[in-house]
């Protein structure tokens, strides 16, 4: 049974005249008729009797007509909910980040200039990124490190340098010296969420001979605020401490230089949401590339 078919049978039934309802679609009378018999056949039944010269529904067509009402109405009902969900995913930004620091300097910026779109974003793991996006949950992916993928382009945007900063206590010394002070009882916080991030820095730590007594893992959303009160040892990206004004060693040799990058899905084009928030990171990260780097 074709749809074109119930449409067919829909406007003969309401009109009860195969002449006005032939004229109506644009299709000859016995082309129209023919059709009818089809129908009919399939269904193994009448759907109109005729009276003199005019037509009638038989109760099987009353039944017909009823169920083809229906269709009809859920069908308009889909289509609406199709065009809605079309519109809804044309102007939702569907996007992720390895970690908050890396969009909440701009986030806020960006969603005040545009309040006409929505947003489905998350701060993921590495892995979980690469997963959304070959899956297309997410369409583009910002990080600090290189996601290495056939199927995926990522590309470094600006770079971006790890710094050390240091408790208050050592405010007054005149060199480094401390950093290597094996007397010296040293603590360093490290993200509890993020074991990319913290490898980098294990493993300067190592190639730095430094010595770390103690590491306490603590969760991103604290971070900033234990940072600020200068207690600890950290690895932080260098545009955190100008954030918090927190003094760092300034020394090419301990610091890690890294990238900050934007990723998706090879030869699919962003929708225009998307392209246009994946446009306006980047902008924004080059204007300000001065601020991710060491002075």
């Amino acid at each position: 049974m074709e749809l074109l078919h119930l449409k067919y049978f829909k406007y003969v039934a309401e009109r009860l005249n195969y002449t006005k309802a032939a004229h109506e679609l644009n299709i000859s009378q016995p082309a129209l008729s023919m059709m009818i018999k089809k129908l009919e056949q399939e269904l193994n039944t009448k759907l109109f009797y005729k009276k003199g010269r005019n037509i009638f529904l038989t109760d099987n067509g009353y039944i017909l007509l009823k169920s083809v009402d229906n269709i009809m109405y859920e069908l308009s009902k889909a289509g609406d909910l199709i065009y809605k969900n079309e519109h809804s995913k044309q102007n939702t930004i569907n996007f992720a980040s390895s970690h908050s620091r890396l969009i909440s300097y701009i986030f806020d910026d960006y969603i005040a200039r545009n309040p006409q779109y929505m947003f489905n974003c998350g701060i993921e793991t590495m892995g979980q990124i690469i997963e959304k996006l070959l899956n297309y949950n997410i369409q583009f992916a910002l990080s600090m490190m290189r996601i290495q993928h056939p199927d995926i382009e990522c590309r470094a945007i600006i770079d971006e340098d790890i710094v050390i900063t240091y408790p208050k206590q050592f405010d007054s010394e005149q060199t480094i010296d401390f950093l290597y002070n094996d007397n010296i009882y040293k603590t360093f916080v490290f993200p509890s969420h993020n074991e990319d991030y913290n490898n980098l820095a294990k493993n300067k730590v190592l190639e730095m001979n430094l010595t770390i007594n103690n590491v306490n893992y603590i969760d991103d959303a604290f971070i900033t605020s234990i940072a600020k009160q200068r207690q600890y040892f950290a690895f932080m990206p260098v545009s955190m401490c100008k954030k918090l004004n927190l003094p760092y060693i300034n020394d090419d040799e301990l610091i890690i230089q890294t990238s900050i990058y934007l990723s998706s899905i090879k030869n699919v084009e962003l929708g225009k949401a998307n392209l246009d928030m994946y446009q306006f990171i980047e902008t924004y990260f080059k204007q300000n590339q001065a601020f991710y780097l060491a002075d």
